[in-house]
Order: structure tokens, then C-alpha cells, then sequence
């Protein structure tokens, strides 16, 4: 049992030490990265503010979705026996998230630098 606690603290420091870290690709370009605005998204989202969680990063919102699309068809399929075309995953459901995962990064960061829009609020102080 102590020992299990000894590896709690231990992982407990790392995870602080690790969170506190800033984000190095926002340190050197003074861009947002993708990721950017992620764990803001998750808090929105926990808080069931849809807009914030969008406004801070739509891929949180566009995982949940895909994850709850996926448990559908799983269901379905699951229960009934029989898949349905309809609610079955596809490849396009990840080109889809890699467009949306890069796309807002590029226009979130032409609203910071060419409209002055910082809607995190990190790069123009």
C-alpha cells in the first residue's frame, strides 16, 4: 500500500511540473498551435458551454461527436446483428477532424494578426 502512494506522488509531481509547462510552438512563433485552447475546450465542455468549447478548439467537440456517432453504430450493430451503412464509421470522419484540427488553426491565427481577434486571449496583451 505505501508503495502505491510513493508512485501516486511521484506521478502527481510529474503531471504538475508537466501542465505548468508553456506551450513551446506559441513561445518561438508567437502562434497558436493546433492544440491550442484544448483543455479550455474540455472545461467548456464539462460545463456544458458548447460556444466556449468551440470557440476554444471545435476538434474537442467534432471527438465527442465522432465518439458518439461510433458508439451508435457499435449499438446498432451490436444488438440488432446487422450493420447499418448509415452510422458506420467512415475514413472520410478523419480527413474531416485533420481539416478541422489545422483549418481553425490557420483562421484562428489570421483573426489574431490580421483582424487583432484573440479570443483565447494569450498572444495580443
Amino acid at each position: 500500500m505505501n508503495s502505491n502512494m510513493n508512485i501516486m506522488m511521484i506521478m502527481m509531481k510529474f503531471f504538475s511540473v508537466f501542465w505548468r509547462m508553456p506551450c513551446f510552438f506559441k513561445e518561438v512563433t508567437h502562434l497558436y498551435c493546433p492544440a491550442c485552447g484544448g483543455t479550455r475546450a474540455v472545461k467548456a465542455l464539462l460545463r456544458l458551454d458548447l460556444k466556449a468549447s468551440l470557440f476554444c478548439n471545435p476538434i474537442v467537440l467534432y471527438g465527442v461527436l465522432i465518439c458518439l456517432w461510433s458508439a451508435v453504430w457499435f449499438m446498432i450493430w451490436k444488438f440488432s446483428g446487422r450493420k447499418v451503412q448509415t452510422f458506420q464509421p467512415g475514413l472520410w470522419m478523419l480527413y474531416a477532424g485533420i481539416v478541422l484540427f489545422f483549418g481553425f488553426d490557420v483562421i484562428r491565427n489570421i483573426g489574431v494578426y490580421q483582424f487583432g481577434y484573440d479570443y483565447l486571449g494569450d498572444l495580443l496583451l
